[in-house]
């Protein structure tokens, strides 16, 4: 590996409640004993952190993204699409932190930033639907909703917890989702309660992928069929005890595939890494890796 000399912090200033200004300087101090150039930049707006990824990732060997898993997805975007190639560090500040779990980041700022001083590195995929980067989920049905329902406010109040709460709104909403799937050329219709591409092994705070290969150029397609209560314990025996406990159940479809083109009939909100969004049609593909630094 090359002499890596430059960080920049790109920052959700809402993180940690607000209080995220207050750790930076120290991190900073830390990570300046190893590199001599350290700078720290807000996401002020919406895309904010975005934005600064695409500007300035060219200029910098490690670009850290400091936030929940939305502040990752935006930096991400912004280093992929400033056609830059630095290596991606993670200070987990978020609710679920999925991309640290999936890294093994600890969720200690500290103890993050030694993960950084050390600089083991590791190669993830990135799903690519023809405009945006997806680090590690695409999903709809049952109980998505919560990812995007569960308010700022009380995400900062109750943590984890305002996820529960959500989910209680939607806990009963089972609907059939009219869907058809193109997956590596294999043709699939039907009405579904739930749906998901996940490249890595967390989703939600929830180890469903265990020992996943997030480089071989392949994610998971896992599809619930619409079967009354049938389908409700798969769900939940999915998020209980991971993917390789529902492969044989006749009520869910389980791919690992490069390609995935999704026709959603009924126009129904999807969750982009945790984010809400709508589409009648989406083709995602496996995309080549991008370096992260892991534990």
């Amino acid at each position: 590996m090359k002499n890596l000399t430059s960080v920049l912090i790109i920052y959700n200033p809402n993180a940690l409640k607000g209080k995220i200004d207050e750790y930076l300087p120290q991190i900073k101090q830390r990570l300046l004993l190893r590199y001599p150039q350290v700078d720290c930049m807000a996401g002020q707006t919406l895309n904010g952190a975005e934005e600064i990824a695409i500007k300035y990732s060219s200029k910098y060997d490690i670009v850290v993204a400091c936030g929940g898993d939305g502040t990752i997805h935006q930096v991400i975007n912004g280093v992929r699409k400033s056609g830059a190639n630095p290596i991606v560090g993670v200070l987990p500040c978020g609710t679920c932190n999925d991309v640290a779990r999936e890294l093994e980041i600890p969720f200690d700022l500290q103890k993050a930033t030694d993960c950084i001083l050390r600089l083991n590195t590791k190669k993830h995929d990135l799903m690519f639907d023809g405009n945006e980067y997806i680090t590690y989920t695409l999903a709809t049905g049952y109980l998505t909703k919560t990812s995007y329902s569960a308010s700022s406010n009380s995400k900062k109040r109750f943590g984890r917890f305002a996820y529960v709460l959500s989910a209680l709104n939607c806990l009963f909403k089972f609907e059939a989702l009219p869907i058809t799937v193109t997956a590596d050329g294999e043709r699939i219709h039907g009405k579904f309660a739930y749906f998901m591409l996940i490249n890595g092994q967390t989703a939600g705070g929830f180890k469903l992928n265990k020992n996943d290969i997030t480089d071989d150029g392949k994610v998971k397609l896992i599809m619930i069929k619409k079967k009354g209560l049938g389908s409700f314990f798969a769900f939940v025996r999915l998020f209980l005890f991971g993917i390789n406990s529902v492969r044989k159940s006749k009520y869910v479809i389980v791919r690992d595939v490069s390609k995935v083109e999704i026709e959603n009939h009924a126009n129904s909100p999807f969750t982009l890494d945790g984010e809400k969004c709508k589409f009648l049609k989406k083709t995602v593909v496996a995309e080549t890796a991008i370096t992260f630094i892991k534990k």
